[in-house]
């Protein structure tokens, strides 16, 4: 089964191996276009999502076992697929312990500014979000809880980010993305779409979440893990709404707080049904 090799690499200096070792850079990554995306779950993902894949690196120790397993996937592959050696393979990754197995895609598309809201539109913004690992879980989770589009503001952590891509898993190719350049003015577009817009942040009139009829069209903001949301945008907003929790607790992490209202938005919609 593995007649799709086509090509062995076994130098560390191959030129191609140098050129995707520095993917782990976001500037390589935005220049070239491409990113990497590390192990045998999110390469079948990919495929499974019609990523434009353009490399794929299997390890020679784990070679004859990933063909048999991936014949299915790597049969709709129409980049190059190399087997390089395991020495070869650590330098393309960051892993501490690779599956032996790395993919490089064409970036994917992401919307920019980009507002198509239907009758029923439920959405995150996310401001300022900065942690590659809290961005990809709260990607993965609007994924699961159907949340329509993920706005997200140009200073959080890059998509694209191996961190980020590992944390989202599968949910990162299909969720609807799309980069916000200025909050304040996104949020006027949100609300002359229709749209209400309420910001995660305590304040003397903030409505608990569970205590509120959403609306049919509405977007809640969650900010920055340390700072959270700018005062002026929070004015911007429709209302702000808290999480009732225990008061001994200061604050959630951002992934947590993100996650809880996906799914109040998931449960109120259910209810509707």
């Amino acid at each position: 089964m593995t007649d799709f090799i086509k090509e062995t690499i076994t130098s560390r200096q191959n030129p191609l191996v140098t050129r995707v070792s520095k993917l782990s850079d976001k500037k390589y990554r935005d220049a070239e276009r491409l990113f990497r995306i590390d192990g045998v779950k999110l390469f079948s993902e990919a495929v499974k999502s019609q990523l434009d894949v353009e490399y794929v690196f299997i390890a020679e120790s784990s070679c004859e076992r990933i063909c048999n397993e991936l014949s299915g996937e790597l049969s709709k592959v129409s980049g190059r697929i190399i087997k390089v050696t395991d020495e070869v393979l650590s330098k393309l990754t960051d892993e501490k312990a690779p599956q032996g197995i790395v993919t490089v895609a064409r970036q994917f598309e992401v919307g920019a500014d980009n507002i198509s809201i239907g009758a029923d539109h439920r959405a995150l913004l996310l401001s300022s979000i900065r942690d590659p690992g809290n961005l990809g879980t709260i990607i993965r989770t609007a994924y699961a809880l159907g949340i329509d589009c993920v706005y997200m503001s140009s200073d959080c952590a890059d998509i694209y980010s191996p961190k980020t891509i590992r944390a989202a898993m599968g949910s990162i190719f299909r969720q609807r993305l799309s980069i916000v350049a200025d909050e304040l003015e996104f949020a006027a577009k949100l609300r002359n779409a229709g749209c209400e817009i309420y910001a995660a942040a305590l304040r003397d009139n903030a409505v608990r979440l569970g205590n509120m009829t959403l609306p049919d069209k509405v977007c809640f903001a969650v900010g920055n893990e340390g700072h959270g949301l700018s005062n002026e945008f929070i004015e911007a907003c429709s209302g702000t709404v808290i999480i009732p929790m225990n008061p001994e607790c200061e604050s959630l992490n951002a992934a947590s707080a993100a996650g809880i209202i996906c799914w109040e938005i998931c449960r109120e919609r259910l209810l509707r049904r």
